[in-house]
């Protein structure tokens, strides 16, 4: 038998010739009109006029009902408007050059060498990775009094460039600008544009930003820092002077900013002093002798210094003091010659600054070493006393556990971090202060390495710079001017020095903690590489 053809009416459309099988169910017709006019089943209200009552209802029995050949439907009811896609599925090929950029899909882009502009290069993308100066940079708009903003907007521009491209990006206008400001940067050689140290370019670029970043640009506050890159990258140091000829002598105590640590290099054949890991350098830069007048002897004498570090940054920087001056009197001319020290000095992964700062700033850190270890020894109890059960536990067991090292050692291990943590109880009182401008509450002293600038080649006045940049986790980025490639956090440790090959010049860490970098386990000290 035929199916029965009718008639349907929706608002200003009619649907002819709609097939209606009188054997079926009211859903199957429904479910059709569905295809044919996209109102969902739901809210369809079909009437027809002598055929059945008011609306059709979803289980009446067709075949029950008095439907005849071009019956006239009429459809209430509002379609389902079709959505485009949130987000349109767009192929990496067929993106914009910035937009490739952006998603991270390929590499980021390199900078052009201009002429021996590798140690400027390198230097860059490490500062591109720091948000914080990306951030204070675009926001600033160079109309201070006295500014010469030409520089820090030509930084800006560079770096929006950069993140807007795939391919190599030519720097310019900075490059020109740099050796206009600071002639140094375009001595030349036969022609040709000199080698530079990527030490001394980072110093002058951070000078001339401290002269026009002078807000907080999102940081809380700067503090007593005085500009942004001082709150960002500088510390405030605390030098103490004693006399090593008089005891009479009082110390003298001076406050001093820098904006870099120094890691002293030593070792070799002749040497007493053999300096192997980054902290070692470090302890070394911060002790040492300087001849001053003593009012008490009434002459010349002997002070002993010793530098601590009384405000930290949100970003450290440190040098490795590769290259030095080498007396040549033997010479003709006397004149004596630059010398790079390719001894190998092993850098951490996660710098712990405690060791290098005044009792004051110890004090303020030890408050959250202490909770942390507060939760740790909180945290082990709760799991012994599960593990002993509601009576007291088995005194088998419990002897078993007592005669054991290995617990009653690592009970023993937090006990005594707990103790040299709170060390006594006028700790307590030191009242809760961040430890630097823009560094959380809870900050314990820890930084992670995120850039490296190394140096290749035997002389200051040559070689090669490279930078590397963490991306993300193990993942870091390897910038060869142009040439960007790829590799792992192992390969970046391994650039300490002893060969021909790459080696840690600049070293970038960045706080660990809340608000910044998320804690990851364990502190790896040099000593645990």
């Amino acid at each position: 038998m035929a199916p029965t053809k009718v008639q349907i009416k929706w608002n200003k459309q009619t649907f002819s010739e709609v097939p209606l099988d009188t054997t079926g169910t009211a859903l199957t017709f429904k479910q059709h009109v569905y295809e044919l006019t996209g109102v969902p089943v739901p809210r369809q209200k079909l009437m027809c006029k002598g055929a059945w009552k008011l609306a059709l209802k979803d289980d009446d029995d067709l075949s029950k009902l008095s439907i005849k050949d071009g019956a006239a439907v009429t459809l209430i009811g509002t379609a389902d408007v079709v959505k485009e896609p949130v987000e349109k599925v767009v192929f990496v090929e067929d993106m914009a050059q910035a937009d490739q950029a952006k998603t991270g899909a390929i590499l980021p882009a390199g900078l052009r060498n201009l002429g021996n502009t590798c140690y400027l290069n390198s230097t860059l993308q490490c500062l591109r990775y720091v948000p914080e100066l990306r951030q204070a940079l675009n926001r600033y708009t160079g109309t201070g009094a006295n500014e010469q903003p030409f520089l820090t907007n030509a930084l800006k521009d560079t770096f929006n460039l950069l993140d807007g491209n795939t391919e190599p990006v030519p720097p310019m206008q900075f490059v020109m600008l740099l050796r206009q400001q600071f002639p140094q940067f375009a001595q030349q050689s036969r022609g040709h544009f000199m080698q530079q140290d990527a030490d001394e370019f980072m110093n002058e670029l951070l000078t001339s930003l401290a002269a026009n970043l002078r807000d907080a640009y999102g940081l809380p506050s700067l503090e007593d820092a005085g500009n942004f890159v001082d709150a960002l990258f500088g510390m405030e140091v605390e030098d103490t002077l004693s006399c090593a000829e008089s005891e009479a002598e009082k110390p003298v105590v001076k406050r001093d900013h820098v904006r870099k640590l120094v890691c002293n290099i030593q070792g070799g054949a002749g040497s007493d002093v053999k300096i192997n890991y980054l902290h070692e350098g470090v302890k070394l830069a911060l002790e040492g002798t300087i001849e001053k007048q003593s009012e008490v002897l009434g002459r010349d004498a002997v002070w002993n210094k010793t530098t601590r570090i009384a405000r930290l940054p949100r970003y450290l920087c440190v040098q490795f003091m590769r290259f030095f001056w080498k007396a040549t009197p033997d010479s003709q001319d006397h004149a004596g010659v630059k010398c790079k020290s390719l001894r190998t000095v092993t850098f951490p992964e996660t710098l712990d600054m405690f060791d290098f700062c005044n009792k004051t700033l110890q004090d303020r850190l030890m408050i959250t070493r202490g909770r942390e270890v507060d939760d740790i020894l909180g945290k082990d109890s709760k799991k012994k006393g599960d593990g002993l059960g509601g009576d007291g536990g088995d005194p088998e067991a419990k002897g078993e556990e007592s005669s054991g090292n290995g617990s009653s050692e690592e009970e023993a291990a937090l006990q005594a971090a707990l103790a040299m943590s709170m060390a006594d109880s006028a700790d307590a009182a030191v009242p809760p202060a961040p430890c630097g401008p823009g560094l959380p509450m809870d900050f314990k002293g820890l930084y992670e390495l995120f850039g490296v600038v190394t140096h290749k080649g035997r002389t200051a006045d040559g070689g090669h710079y490279m930078g590397w940049v963490r991306q993300k986790g193990d993942d870091w980025l390897v910038f060869d001017d142009e040439d960007v490639s790829e590799c792992k956090t192992a390969e970046v440790l391994q650039l300490s020095g002893g060969g021909d090959w790459h080696m840690a010049y600049l070293c970038f860490y960045r706080f660990k903690g809340t608000g910044g970098v998320a804690d990851e386990k364990g502190s790896s000290r040099e000593g645990k590489e």
